[in-house]
């Protein structure tokens, strides 16, 4: 047994020396963007998160050490994680075997009569992908999983460049080429096509006075909410151009969520608006090579957890004894335009919990998870707290976060609450998130068909889609102005979103109105911004 001393720290050879260490420390100092970082900086203290997290995992097998990115969670210190390095090599390290795990169905196992002209690849889709085409079929609601948004970008209007750019987008990301098929063959499947072009609708408002201008775009953002797509055919993505001047226009993009999770929707918005520039003839830094990885290996990934045991018995002795949380029912008196809140963060309780998230040592994500858990339980009347929370299960591969698709999961975390004691909440909630890593890809419908009923009707998601930071770097256009939209089936969506080219965060609560009070939205919100204000205070 090894000795340690009060920290924990092994006794003998110091937690900043020795060659693991240092070749740890150049990746970290890559990644990161910092010059100078000790043994006992905290990863997420300086900046890191999943996403992020992903790509200091693949740099690291590129310098010959074997980590994961559940270690990095388990191991957020550059001492420790040096520690937990499996390895030191001369070569890359391997990638685990995760990515490599094989799919039930691919193009060979196809009849050649019936897959459609023009298919290059097929392969089964994942289970979310599942559940969000059953809730749109069973809504048959067409705002349901239509994803938008829309910013105002100042620079060159050029139609050909656009179309140019959109269509460079669409032969790099074969998700734009994707179209579903539910009947045809023995499972769902998602077929990719080698080509597709994109709705491109250009509508001029030049001789408009500003009122009438944004009334036009809200018009077209209202009726193409309305307008349903049709799975079976592609591409699930349309753009729509608002002209406002030779200089100015307002660029819209519409996709259905069913093709892309919300970093791949920032991505492809930010890979939209770079390769624009680019098409003007600016000589800057282009878009990064794809690299091998696909979203195929994320579901050839999850039907490997599918099959998982222990994943199995780890949600079921998880979950073991909980009473589910039941929202408060629709009355006769909601409004179902009440239903929905959105409002900025005051700029100094945003700075506060970046401070005190720092200072804990976790990422700002676990501060506001913990006000969600306390916020659910106060409005549930429960100490224990089950709620959903939506997690990033990209492949551990170089290039990943490049990729386009849904490489989520929504699994459940459950935490006592522990009143008067702030910090030991927010610390629980980051416990609770990195100890489900090991078992990230056991699906929700798995869980739930083993627990025999939804363990939540509550999801919590947050947001830092940094990939928009890029946008900063272009010369010949700006941005602002962003707007998004979204909807999910959950009765109770609680998000916390970092908006683009700001520091801020933005809390969006929706009710659905038919499974829930609408009454929930504002309720939510008040308690929201109350836990967070009592959790920064113990740093006073």
């Amino acid at each position: 047994m090894t000795d340690t001393d009060v920290r924990g720290m092994p006794t003998g050879e110091g937690p900043g020396t020795g060659p693991g260490i240092e070749r740890l420390r150049g990746v970290w100092s890559q990644v990161l963007g910092r010059d100078s970082i000790a043994a006992d900086d905290n990863f997420f203290s300086l900046g890191g998160d999943s996403i992020t997290a992903i790509r200091l995992v693949a740099e690291a097998r590129s310098a010959g050490l074997d980590i994961s990115v559940e270690e990095v969670f388990l191991h957020p210190t550059l001492g420790e994680l040096a520690r937990e390095a499996a390895g030191i090599a001369d070569e890359p390290v391997a990638e685990r075997a995760s990515t490599g795990a094989a799919l039930t169905t691919t193009l060979a196992d196809l009849d050649p009569a019936l897959v459609p002209a023009g298919v290059v690849a097929a392969y089964p889709l994942s289970s979310l992908q599942l559940g969000i085409l059953y809730h749109c079929e069973l809504s048959d609601d067409p705002a349901l999983y239509h994803d938008l948004t829309r910013v105002r970008v100042s620079g060159p209007w050029d139609e050909g460049a656009l179309r140019d750019a959109v269509a460079a987008l669409v032969d790099r990301h074969e998700m734009l080429r994707t179209s579903f098929d539910l009947a045809e063959f023995r499972e769902p499947l998602q077929l990719v096509h080698g080509t597709a072009t994109v709705p491109l609708e250009t509508q001029d408002l030049s001789g408009l006075t500003d009122e009438e201008q944004r009334k036009a775009l809200d018009d077209w953002w209202e009726r193409e909410s309305a307008t349903a797509f049709d799975e079976t055919e592609a591409p699930l993505l349309r753009v729509h151009v608002g002209v406002l001047s030779q200089d100015s226009f307002h660029l819209s993009l519409s996709v259905h969520h069913i093709l892309l999770d919300g970093w791949s929707f920032a991505r492809l918005a930010t890979e939209v608006l770079v390769e624009y520039e680019r098409r003007l003839g600016y000589e800057g830094p282009g878009l990064e090579p794809m690299p091998q990885v696909r979203y195929r290996d994320f579901v050839a990934a999850e039907q490997s957890a599918t099959q998982d045991t222990a994943s199995r018995t780890y949600w079921g002795e998880l979950l073991k004894g909980m009473e589910p949380l039941y929202l408060p029912a629709v009355t006769a008196v909601d409004e179902p335009e009440g239903a929905e809140l959105v409002q900025e963060l005051p700029d100094e309780l945003a700075a506060r919990v970046q401070r005190f998230s720092a200072a804990l040592g976790v990422p700002a994500k676990s501060v506001f998870l913990a006000a969600h858990l306390w916020s659910m339980g106060e409005l549930c009347g429960a100490e224990d707290v089950v709620t959903g929370l939506c997690g990033n299960g990209r492949p551990e591969s170089e290039g990943s976060d490049l990729v386009l698709g849904v490489f989520l999961n929504v699994l459940p975390v459950r935490v006592r609450l522990e009143h008067g004691n702030w910090t030991a909440l927010v610390q629980a909630a980051f416990d609770a998130e990195r100890e489900h890593l090991a078992h990230r890809g056991y699906p929700l419908a798995r869980i739930q068909k083993d627990l025999g009923h939804a363990p939540f009707e509550a999801m919590f998601n947050y947001t830092d889609f940094h990939v928009f930071d890029k946008v900063d770097s272009l010369r010949r256009i700006s941005t602002d102005r962003w707007i998004f939209a979204d909807r999910t089936n959950f009765p109770l969506l609680v998000e916390v979103n970092r908006l683009p080219q700001r520091k801020t965060y933005e809390l969006s609560i929706r009710v659905d109105p038919a499974q829930a009070s609408g009454a929930l939205a504002p309720r939510m919100g008040e308690l929201m911004v109350r836990a967070l204000s009592a959790i920064v205070r113990e740093t006073d």
